[in-house]
Formats: C-alpha cells, sequence, structure tokens
C-alpha cells in the first residue's frame, strides 16, 4: 500500500514538471503605439486570453456620426479575425447603454464611449500587434501596440537652448518673396494653406518644388504669414509657425515622442521639446510658438470668461489684465533670449488684440457649449477704443512685420484693424500707412476680378509696395478676360430664388425631360477637383444625350479661383451664398453627387470621390436613368 501511494506521487510530479504550466492572463493598461489615423479612436487596455486578445477603445466621436467597416488584428506577419464586441455608452460614470457592437453600423454619439473587441488569440512570443479596420487611408489604424509596457525610443537630441547675446529683435524690412519651411519627414506633415492667401487676390499660393527625404514648401507672402501646419499625433492645430520671405524655418519631430505626448501612455509622458525642435534663421522665434500652442488662437485660460451683464469695455479690461500677467510671466523666464522676449511682447500684443476683435469666436470656445445670447451685452457695447492702445509695442516700426498685421486676409479684418488704429490716435507712421495702402489694394484686386478695367494710373496711386503685386495680378487677369467673357460667361447661371431646402430640386426643374448630374463641390477641394477630371471622358462620351452636368458650390470657391475653374469644367455653373448653401439638407461634406432622371426624381446619390470605383458608379447610374427614360418614352 505504501509503495502504491509513493509511486502515485512520483507520478503526479513527474506531470507536473513535464506539463506546461498554463499561462496567466496578461493585462496591459494604456498601451504604448506607433502610430495612428485619428485620436477619435485610442487603444486603451489590451487583454491576453487563452481563447482572445480583447482589445479595450475609447471613442471620442462627439461630434459627428461615425461607423467601422472592419476589424482585424496582425502580428508577426499573420491576421487574427474579429470575433464579437460591444459598444458602452456612459454620463459620467453611469452606463447609459451596453450593446453588441456591429460593424458598419452607423453610430450618432453625443457621449464619449467604450469599445471592446474581441479577436483570435495571439501567439504567445507576441510583442507587438497591429489593429486595421481595412486597408483605405481614411481608415483607422493603430499600429505597433506594445504588450511590454515600454514606450518607443526618441530620437531627437536634447534641446539646446539658444545662447542669448543680448541681441534686440531688429526691424524687419517688408519685401515680397518665397517662404521656405523644410521638413525632416515628408510623410506626415500636413498644412493649412488658407493661411499662404494672397493678400491683394486672395488666392492661395503655395508650391512643394522638391519632395524625396525632405519636403521643402515654399510660399510667396507679402507679409510674414502664420502657417498651420499639422503635425499627426502632435497636438499642433493651435500652433502657428511663423513664416518670413528671405528667412529659413525648419521643423524636426519625433513622432514616437508626439504620440507618446498626445496620448496617456501608462510607460510616462515626454517633454514637449523631445517632440518637435524649431531651427533656420527664425527657429527661435518659432520655438515661442511651440513652448505656447493654446495661445495662438486665443483659446487660452487667459481669455476671461464673461459674466452676465459685463460691458465690453470691462470684459476687455479683464482681458488686458491676464495678458499682462502672462506677459510678465514669459519675460521672466530663464528660457528666452533678448531676441525672443522682444517677440513674446509683440505676440503677447497680436494675441491681445486677435481675442478683442474675435470675442464671440474665443468665447464660443473657451465657454462652450453657452450659446451667443449670453453675450449679447458685449454685441451692444462693442468699441475699438481702448485705453491700452498706446501701452502696445505692436505697430510702432518694422518689428511689428515679424507677425501677421491682421487677423486674415479678409477686407473686413483689415478694416476693422484700420478703425481699431484710427480710433485710438495711432493712425500714423510706416506700419499704418501699409495697412492703408493694403484695403486699396483689396479695393483694387476686387474690382480686377469682377474683370472691370483699371488704368495704370489707379494702381500707381497706391502705397509703392503693392504696385508690382497688382501690376502683376492685372496683367494675368487680362490675359484670361477674353476666355472668361466667350466661355466662363456662358456656362454661369443664376441660381433660382428659393430657400435653400429647395435649390437642388429647383435647379433640376429648370432642365425637364433632362438626365441631371448634380455635383457640390469647391475650388479648393481636391477629391472635388479630382472627381471633375476623371469624370471629362464620361461627359465626352455622353455628347448629345439628354444629360445636363450642373456645378453648384458657394461662397468659399473664391470668386477668381471659380471664374477661372469655370471655363475649364464643362458644365452648368450656379454659385450661391453659403448662408443658402448651409440650408441644403444632409449635405455632411464634399463632393457631393446627386442623378436626377428625366422626370425630376433623384434616383441615385454619393457622398466622395473614391477613384474609379466611383467613376463606374456615376457612369452607370447615368446610363440606366437614360435607358429607363428611354424605355417609358
Amino acid at each position: 500500500m505504501k509503495k502504491t501511494i509513493i509511486t502515485a506521487l512520483l507520478t503526479i510530479i513527474m506531470m507536473l514538471i513535464v506539463t506546461p504550466v498554463q499561462a496567466k492572463d496578461k493585462i496591459i493598461e494604456r498601451p504604448a503605439f506607433r502610430s495612428e489615423t485619428s485620436s477619435d479612436l485610442c487603444p486603451v487596455k489590451v487583454e491576453l486570453t487563452k481563447k482572445a486578445t480583447i482589445v479595450h477603445f475609447h471613442v471620442n466621436c462627439r461630434f459627428r456620426a461615425w461607423n467601422m467597416q472592419g476589424a482585424y488584428l496582425e502580428c508577426n506577419g499573420k491576421t487574427f479575425a474579429y470575433q464579437s464586441g460591444r459598444i458602452i455608452t456612459h454620463d459620467g460614470a453611469d452606463v447609459l447603454s451596453d450593446e453588441p457592437f456591429e460593424l458598419k453600423k452607423e453610430y450618432d454619439n453625443v457621449l464619449s464611449d467604450s469599445l471592446i473587441l474581441m479577436f483570435d488569440p495571439l501567439p504567445k512570443d507576441a510583442k507587438t500587434f497591429d489593429f486595421l479596420e481595412g486597408d483605405k487611408p481614411s481608415y483607422w489604424k493603430y499600429l505597433g501596440i506594445r504588450l511590454d509596457h515600454q514606450l518607443y525610443p526618441y530620437s531627437l537630441p536634447e534641446y539646446q537652448k539658444p545662447v542669448d547675446k543680448g541681441e534686440p529683435l531688429k526691424p524687419l524690412t517688408l519685401k515680397y518673396g518665397q517662404c521656405k519651411l523644410t521638413v525632416d519627414k515628408d510623410s506626415s506633415l500636413m498644412f493649412a494653406a488658407d493661411y499662404t492667401q494672397n493678400p491683394v487676390t486672395g488666392a492661395n499660393e503655395h508650391e512643394t518644388p522638391a519632395k524625396d527625404a525632405y519636403l521643402i514648401s515654399v510660399y510667396p507672402a507679402a507679409f510674414p504669414t502664420f502657417l498651420g501646419p499639422y503635425i499627426p499625433h502632435w497636438d499642433l492645430n493651435q500652433f502657428k509657425g511663423l513664416l518670413v520671405a528671405g528667412e529659413t524655418l525648419t521643423l524636426s519631430f519625433d513622432e514616437a515622442a508626439c504620440v507618446a505626448y498626445l496620448h496617456d501612455f501608462a510607460a510616462g509622458k515626454p517633454d514637449p521639446r523631445q517632440c518637435v525642435q524649431a531651427g533656420g534663421s527664425i527657429g527661435d522665434l518659432n520655438q515661442v510658438l511651440l513652448d505656447n500652442p493654446g495661445l495662438a488662437l486665443g483659446w487660452s485660460n487667459e481669455v476671461p470668461k464673461y459674466e452676465a451683464g459685463q460691458t465690453f469695455a470691462e470684459w476687455s479690461e479683464q482681458l488686458w489684465q491676464n495678458m499682462s500677467k502672462l506677459r510678465k510671466e514669459m519675460l521672466q523666464s530663464p528660457d528666452y533670449t533678448r531676441r525672443q522676449k522682444d517677440f513674446i511682447q509683440l505676440y503677447i500684443d497680436w494675441i491681445y488684440l486677435f481675442v478683442r476683435e474675435n470675442y464671440t469666436r474665443s468665447l464660443r470656445y473657451r465657454m462652450h457649449p453657452a450659446a451667443d445670447s449670453i453675450w449679447q451685452k458685449l454685441d451692444e457695447t462693442y468699441t475699438f477704443i481702448d485705453p491700452h492702445a498706446k501701452d502696445l509695442q505692436l505697430y510702432r516700426d518694422g518689428r511689428s512685420y515679424y507677425l501677421p498685421l491682421y487677423n486674415n486676409y479678409s477686407e473686413a479684418s483689415v478694416s476693422n484693424r484700420l478703425a481699431y488704429l484710427d480710433d485710438n490716435g495711432l493712425n500714423h507712421g510706416e506700419v499704418y500707412e501699409v495697412l492703408k495702402g493694403m484695403a486699396e489694394s483689396q479695393a483694387i484686386a476686387k474690382w480686377m476680378i469682377e474683370y472691370q478695367v483699371q488704368s495704370d494710373s489707379m494702381i500707381n496711386r497706391v502705397h509703392p509696395y503693392f504696385q508690382p503685386m497688382l501690376h502683376a495680378f492685372y496683367d494675368s487677369t487680362r490675359e484670361l478676360v477674353k476666355r472668361m467673357m466667350d466661355e466662363g460667361e456662358k456656362r454661369k447661371r443664376t441660381a433660382p430664388d428659393v430657400p435653400g431646402d429647395q435649390l437642388v430640386q429647383a435647379i433640376v426643374n429648370q432642365y425637364p425631360g433632362k438626365v441631371v448630374f448634380v455635383d457640390l463641390w469647391a475650388t479648393w477641394c481636391g477629391p472635388c477637383m479630382r472627381g471633375i477630371q476623371a469624370m471629362e471622358p464620361l461627359k465626352k462620351k455622353l455628347v448629345g444625350r439628354d444629360v445636363v452636368f450642373v456645378y453648384l458650390t458657394n461662397e468659399s470657391s473664391r470668386l477668381n479661383d471659380w471664374n477661372k475653374q469655370v471655363i475649364d469644367i464643362p458644365g452648368e455653373h450656379y454659385r450661391v451664398s453659403s448662408a443658402v448653401w448651409n440650408q441644403i439638407p444632409n449635405v455632411s461634406g464634399i463632393p457631393q453627387y446627386y442623378l436626377y432622371d428625366g422626370e425630376g426624381k433623384r434616383v441615385w446619390e454619393h457622398l466622395g470621390f473614391d477613384g474609379d470605383e466611383t467613376l463606374k458608379d456615376i457612369e452607370d447610374a447615368i446610363r440606366k436613368a437614360i435607358s429607363t427614360g428611354l424605355t417609358q418614352n
């Protein structure tokens, strides 16, 4: 008996030795990942079990409907399939709903949600994996999700602050020319080109002459300008890079550090200067902007909230006090040189005027989601008169040219800034005369855009700085006038005088018995232009058939750009006010396509242009509408 017991115990011990111990479930909280397409969806926890890989996401699509077309994981060259999921909607800590998640179903979120997706189990030796919605560029992709609780290494050298030689910021000589920006990674940078408009014509000016190891973007500009670069994984939507004609700016950024800074990884967060560093002849000035991204649009905590009943003067005084406190703190910082501090002084003045002039915009952001009606008193008491106007360093001399002279290139913005200077007794000096010349040049350019012939003598009466720009624009405009009058004017149509929700149908009704293809587009919209160009061969095939191509845009397509585009786009062209456009129902983006049959009924619609697939759908829908009409006749 004793021998049997001993034998049994030895057998159990041997089984324990030779049988592998089952691995425990592993949980990785807030894992680091390498890159992603959008911060609306973010992996926040991974659970590794014997039966599944469970990925928890935080979803923050608060202002838009969303869906997920597919879901799978990739690891070590293999694909791991999606099993199931749940979506949980919260209101704070309270759970409002907990339901099965469905791929391709549209979710219209008002609150932040938790999304939990289950996939086939990853291999035991997995160190990282990728989450993919699909292979289209717009799909969610989270790459290199780490399973070791570590961050990806950073690549930028430790930031070295510039040596302070006591040199002041010297006045800038205003000149028209190229602003050069060099970026060390061309695949991950986008630009807000609206900030590179020609100040006279309003046209966008941007070219990329070289694109290899470095992206060198050139922006012709009459004034130093704020360029809005957006670096994915780094919260720089509010950063306005400063470009100055004849000067250079380089941006170096570390993608891994940017991702870690933007997200709350459990492994830690880098110093912002490990993420992006500025160099070049105006790199030191741009470093100030990089260090203080929240200030650029006037959305920082220095913008005072509005107290009911305050007059504009009272609210503006609080703004001044807040900005003065910030100015004092920044000027006392040992991190900045004398030249940078002189720029800070001007920059704070610029932000003060920006917020003062755009108080509704700044307050809407600061007090979101408060209604505009709560600050009606500000509207009623708004004034350009400012007791602190003469305390500003801005507009005194050529140092002012290191910042945009006004908020944007619209006539209203220039007019408002001139009114501010006039009402506060600052209507003299070089900078004021340049601003005044800007307003006069814009008025002449507007006449040119509308084909009103201007004499050389009128152009020569404006500020000398703007004369070469106006002459060049006039020369190019004259060459276009004949084509515009002969071809463009024949294609323009006046929109029916109806509310926006009836507009498209009213336009279609003007072509009875014809198949009508309606393209809602804009001159600045890349996918719109690609779609228009791709459809030209189809339009030629359909010549002689009862098909009308209608192109509808709004005031966001600048008149000058629209006039030029009309020449090269055969069809019926309509341009309506933005107010009317905004009344058109269910337009969530452009290009938006509608097709109507010969009886004026909508038979097909599509949002976006995805290349050959969309083109084939358009051709099939048009041919079906034509054949249906022939059969009915």
